[in-house]
C-alpha cells in the first residue's frame, strides 16, 4: 500500500481553547491522537470584542478579553510541550469565533480541528456550542467534537 493511499495524513491540529473543562478534553484529546504521530498542535484563542452599540465601556475590556485568550493559549501550551509535541498558540479578536476558527485552521494548514461542544460558562455553552456547530458546517477539514 503506497503512503497516498494510506489515507490522510495528521501533521497539524488545530485546538480552539476557551477555559472549559471541555477545552482542556479538546487539549488532551489532541495529545493522544497527535503523540503518535509526532504532530504539531496549534492552540487557538478567540477573544470577542466588547460589541461598540453597547457602549460605554471601560477601555480595559478587550485588553482584559485578550490577556485572557493569551493565557488560555500559554495554558494549552504548557500541556502540550509537557507531553513532547510542537506546538503553537495564537490569540485572536473576532466576534465571529467560528469564522476566525475555520480561517486560522486554513491559513495555518491544520489538518484537523479538535473542540469541545460546551464553552466555560451557561452564557458561553450557549454560544460556543453555535459555534462548534458552525465550525463543523463551514471547516473544510475534519472536526472532531468533544463533549
Amino acid at each position: 500500500m503506497s503512503a497516498s493511499s494510506a489515507g490522510p495524513a495528521f501533521r497539524t491540529l488545530l485546538v480552539p481553547v476557551d477555559g472549559s473543562p471541555l477545552s482542556d478534553k479538546a487539549v488532551a484529546a489532541a495529545i493522544e491522537f497527535a503523540r503518535p504521530l509526532h504532530a504539531k498542535i496549534i492552540a487557538v484563542s478567540v477573544a470577542e470584542p466588547y460589541p461598540d452599540c453597547l457602549e460605554p465601556v471601560t477601555e480595559d475590556f478587550d485588553a482584559k478579553a485578550m490577556a485572557n485568550a493569551r493565557g488560555r493559549v500559554m495554558r494549552a501550551e504548557q500541556a502540550i510541550r509537557q507531553a513532547g509535541l510542537d506546538c503553537d498558540g495564537v490569540a485572536v479578536r473576532s466576534f465571529e469565533p467560528h469564522q476566525e476558527i475555520v480561517e486560522t485552521a486554513a491559513r495555518l494548514r491544520c489538518d484537523a480541528i479538535f473542540m469541545g461542544i460546551h464553552g466555560g460558562n451557561p452564557v458561553g455553552s450557549f454560544f460556543f456550542g453555535s459555534q462548534a456547530q458552525k465550525v463543523l458546517a463551514h471547516s473544510t477539514v475534519p472536526v472532531m467534537l468533544l463533549r
